[in-house]
């Protein structure tokens, strides 16, 4: 238990306190949590993170339980299963849903509305996201075999269902397009 303890101490000092060059306390620690949605979220899911890693089945079981009720107060669903390196920054505790099988490294940033997901067609899934990627705001990684490389940024409102090379930015072009009006192609929407 105490390795566990200890773990979930160095993720609370670097997630929640803001990293190891600052000195860790358990009132600094607290006073933090009660001051901020996003790090009272990150303090109980490293809990639940942590808890989930350990051999006894009663700290597995309590792990799922802390995690689903997390996921109802906060809206934020991140399966145990996903294996998130130290570092992780959540933007607005908003829709973000990340998969089981996500291994994600170090200093990763997620925005609101994002998504990183499975198709569930293939029996062997490899979700492999690097180091200092940035997920920005409403984006959607779907796939069964995909790696992202280190320093990647994936843009607003981007889908993503490919490979991603190292120390690159990802976006999907949009334009935008207008067209007449016309009352009588409208029909019931005109009124």
């Amino acid at each position: 238990m105490t390795e566990l303890l200890k773990s979930a101490m160095r993720y609370w000092h670097i997630e929640v306190l803001g990293g190891l060059d600052k000195p860790f306390s358990w009132k600094r620690l607290y006073v933090k949590c009660r001051r901020s949605n996003r790090s009272s979220y990150l303090f109980w899911f490293r809990l639940a993170y942590v808890l989930n890693t350990s051999r006894s089945g009663f700290w597995r079981r309590r792990a799922k339980l802390l995690n689903e009720k997390l996921s109802r107060r906060y809206n934020v669903e991140i399966m145990l299963g996903a294996q998130i390196d130290e570092g992780l920054w959540i933007a607005h505790l908003s829709g973000i849903v990340i998969t089981s099988y996500a291994v994600i490294g170090k200093d990763f940033r997620i925005w609101q509305g994002s998504t990183i997901g499975v198709k569930g067609n293939a029996e062997q899934v490899r979700l492999i996201i690097g180091d200092g990627v940035r997920i920005q705001a409403h984006a959607c990684i779907i796939s069964d075999d995909i790696q992202i490389g280190d320093n990647v940024v994936v843009g607003a409102c981007t889908f993503v269902n490919k490979s991603i090379p190292s120390n690159t930015m990802f976006f999907n072009r949009r334009v935008g397009e207008s067209i007449p009006y016309d009352q009588a192609s409208l029909g019931r929407l005109q009124k």
